[in-house]
């Protein structure tokens, strides 16, 4: 995975304004919608737990860090957490989900903190099912978790924190594949800069040199990197919101925790 670093945060600031879409099809399937969808008896329930497993696959380390910023530790932070996705994942657990769950985000963190309520209630030492619906690599976990600012952050913070670094993660990633589909690894890796906003070291005219372009190619390069960065962001986001308006507020929420964090 491409690693994030602080210099993304200008990347959603307000200076970069996000166009609306222009696939109005956007929410057709969507995964957050496409679980939501499971209550109705003419939806596939087996394609909408695929999808929560997707969403979960992408989002599992925000609610490790989660759990381990609460005080357990390592392998009771593994084992909680494996537990709730076991439990999250269960067919009839769908059938709870209702539309005005809202935002993915939320409902992934307010079903974790019921869990553990839960789980604390009944301070059982049931040794979970061992048939692991998961995947869930604890070891780069605890690596991951080792670098966290977890002194300066509340349990809720950290999880915020983890979510959108975890969405721009996604988002590179998924350029980054796309460039090298096409042949275009080096080209992706040299214009990275531009979408945080930064100012590259190089001159234009010696990047472009550099790739055996001219200058004005590189900068029509920079622009549609820039454009199709925003608009696999709001792909990304659309995944885990149920209203159009609602990627607008997950924009500005991004703000707010990048800039806070």
């Amino acid at each position: 995975n491409i690693s994030l670093s602080a210099p993304l945060v200008p990347l959603v600031s307000s200076s970069h304004a996000m166009p609306a879409p222009t696939d109005n099809d956007i929410f057709a399937t969507t995964r957050w919608t496409i679980v939501l969808g499971a209550k109705n008896p003419e939806n596939n329930t087996t394609r909408a737990q695929s999808a929560l497993e997707e969403l979960c696959q992408t989002y599992w380390y925000p609610l490790y860090a989660y759990v381990r910023h609460r005080g357990h530790n390592p392998h009771d932070a593994e084992d909680l957490t494996q537990g709730f996705f076991e439990k999250l994942f269960r067919l009839q657990s769908l059938q709870t989900v209702a539309p005005d769950k809202g935002k993915f985000r939320a409902f992934l963190l307010a079903s974790l903190k019921n869990y553990l309520a839960d789980q604390h209630d009944h301070a059982s030492a049931q040794k979970r099912d061992a048939r692991r619906t998961f995947s869930l690599d604890a070891q780069a976990a605890e690596s991951r978790y080792a670098l966290e600012p977890a002194d300066s952050l509340t349990p809720e913070n950290l999880y915020e924190r983890r979510w959108a670094l975890t969405l721009l993660d996604t988002v590179l990633t998924r350029l980054a594949e796309e460039y090298e589909a096409q042949n275009q690894a080096d080209l992706f890796n040299e214009l990275r800069f531009s979408i945080a906003g930064e100012k590259n070291t190089v001159p234009y005219r010696d990047l472009a040199a550099r790739l055996d372009m001219s200058e004005e190619a590189l900068r029509v390069a920079v622009f549609r990197l820039r454009k199709r960065f925003r608009k696999t962001l709001r792909e990304e986001i659309a995944h885990t919101v149920s209203t159009k308006n609602e990627i607008e507020e997950e924009l500005n929420a991004l703000r707010k925790i990048l800039a806070a964090s």
